[in-house]
């Protein structure tokens, strides 16, 4: 009995679905109005929402895509088009496209030109910081998959090794590992851990203020570092709360996000630059 194709009503029901015949799938075809390009569509724009594909990450070329998708290059093309003119993706230089960050400009700008005027608000971005990373650790220690784990130690390694380096020169410029390198890895480590929570809003609102945290965590380092506090003890702060995450124990992932910022508050009191109403 051949199978009855217009029984087929959702691009997402599995291909073996009423398929009456000895073959365990079946032709997909798109219902009525509902083309191809759409449904490329509307595959990527979930991977996207979902976090399946984050913020700023490649996707494969166009060819290595619609390999992967079985589906022609004018219909993936069609449907890439789409994503772009809507800002999900853009394009990079020397072709393809990356995920785009579509939140960032509308919460990191008018907030890092809102830190540089008002020393103040570094104490709310560690009051923020607060509120979501408790939370994120939390969750963090109950969902991490071992892919989320294995990331989190590849960060925590660049720290280590980066502190290092920045302590004996290792990296042909001493001190540049220690303003420059480690607050970047720094701010990659509490991104992880954000996307360790498989909390799709959680996820996507760190990215879109990642740039935020970035600067913010690099000017933390050079109140820290001025104020002669141990940056040793810093990195033992993000091992334990790596060891806490990895073994599944929430409550010590809390307390040792919560000690590791309030370690940052105290040596960052009172640093901050103090900028007048004129902007200069």
């Amino acid at each position: 009995m051949a199978t009855n194709e217009s029984s087929i009503s959702s691009p997402n029901l599995p291909a073996a679905a009423g398929a009456a015949s000895a073959s365990p799938f079946a032709p997909v075809t798109p219902p009525p109005r509902l083309r191809l390009s759409d449904m490329v569509y509307e595959q990527l724009e979930t991977m996207i929402v979902e976090g399946r594909l984050a913020p700023g990450s490649a996707l494969p070329s166009e060819r290595d895509l619609a390999q992967q998708m079985g589906v022609s290059r004018p219909s993936l093309r069609e449907a890439l088009l789409r994503l772009e003119s809507r800002g999900v993706i853009v394009g990079r230089a020397g072709g393809g496209y990356l995920v785009a960050n579509a939140s960032q400009p509308l919460l990191a700008e008018p907030l890092s030109q809102l830190m540089s005027r008002h020393s103040k608000t570094v104490d709310d971005v560690l009051e923020m910081r607060e509120v979501l990373e408790a939370k994120a650790v939390e969750l963090a220690a109950a969902r991490a998959t071992s892919e989320d784990i294995a990331r989190l130690r590849q960060v925590l390694e660049a720290l280590e090794a980066a502190f290092a380096a920045g302590q004996d020169g290792r990296d042909g410029n001493a001190g540049k590992s220690l303003l420059t390198h480690m607050p970047e890895l720094d701010a990659q480590f509490h991104l992880a851990l954000a996307e360790a929570t498989h909390n799709l809003v959680l996820v996507h609102l760190m990215h879109a203020i990642f740039e935020l945290l970035r600067g913010s965590v690099a000017d933390n380092y050079q109140a820290i570092v001025g104020h002669g506090a141990d940056l040793e003890e810093l990195i033992d702060q993000h091992r334990r709360i790596f060891n806490a995450v990895a073994t599944r124990d929430a409550c010590a992932a809390t307390r040792h996000l919560q000690d590791h910022l309030a370690f940052i508050r105290a040596n960052t009191a009172n640093t901050a630059n103090t900028v007048d109403s004129s902007g200069t």
